[in-house]
């Protein structure tokens, strides 16, 4: 059984290559193949909640408290994976695709490696 010990948080966060609202692939898994939307980025963990066909949930068992209005019964809560089994879906050939960046007068754009499709900021 894994240890449930949670490795010390870095120092530095990382970039990732995806981004909230990113069309994804699923590379390993039981989802493996499945595409799905980025909902949510944990750049500090590394992980991403996706949902569409590539969501994996966890289920937990409530409890009723009827002082508290809990019904009880099975509650799924989405699981963040992991950003090293996801890769960003390329809408020109609609593939898993690897990216690059690229330096513009408006900031940094991320670029498909194969088919040099632009992922474009989203505005805030």
């Amino acid at each position: 059984m894994p240890s449930k010990v949670k490795k010390p948080a870095p120092t530095k966060v990382q970039k990732i290559h995806i981004r909230t609202g990113d069309k994804v692939v699923v590379l390993s898994g039981d989802t493996k193949g499945k595409t799905g939307t980025v909902i949510k980025v944990f750049p500090s963990e590394l992980r991403a909640l996706v949902e569409g066909d590539a969501a994996i949930y966890d289920t937990k068992h409530v409890k009723a408290n009827p002082q508290a209005n809990i019904e009880g019964g099975r509650q799924q809560k989405l699981r963040p994976l992991h950003v090293s089994k996801l890769a960003l879906l390329d809408p020109t050939t609609n593939k898993a695709t690897r990216v690059r960046r690229e330096r513009t007068a408006a900031g940094v754009v991320r670029v498909a490696k194969k088919s040099n499709h632009r992922f474009e900021a989203s505005p805030k």
